[in-house]
């Protein structure tokens, strides 16, 4: 996500309330899946849960609500390689930001879809396309 700075307090309130929980529970939670990022000034592993996206084999999509101003899409603007946590399994790959489309957002479930609806700051949601090993 961006710095603090750039989103509404509300948002993050509710991030620090709904945000610990949710890390526990993706693991075993059909409709979301957990990136973990190498952070771009740290180098240290950064995880955060997601909604799941659509998957095409070994390819799978995921919606960034808060565009390239989330701290885990400019982590992999600066290096491309993550691991996605899908149920109980850690797959590394290499992630890459495209603009979202239409034909994309319509193709994610109606749970990533409401997430565009209430936690996007603005229209600059982009879509992030993962190449799984």
């Amino acid at each position: 996500m961006g710095s603090t700075a750039e989103r509404p307090a509300g948002t993050l309130l509710l991030w620090k309330v709904i945000g610990p929980p949710t890390k526990l529970l993706a693991p075993i939670s059909p409709w979301w899946v957990v990136i973990e990022t190498i952070g771009r000034r740290s180098g240290l592993p950064r995880r955060i849960p997601l909604a799941r996206g659509p998957r095409d084999g070994d390819t799978l999509l995921l919606l960034a609500v808060h565009g390239r101003a989330a701290d885990w899409v400019r982590n992999i603007e600066a290096d491309p390689r993550v691991r996605i946590k899908i149920g109980w399994r850690w797959r590394s790959g290499q992630a890459s930001v495209h603009e979202l489309t239409e034909a994309e957002l319509a193709r994610f479930n109606a749970y990533a879809r409401s997430a565009q609806r209430i936690f996007a700051i603005d229209e600059t949601a982009v879509a992030v396309h993962v190449q799984l090993n």
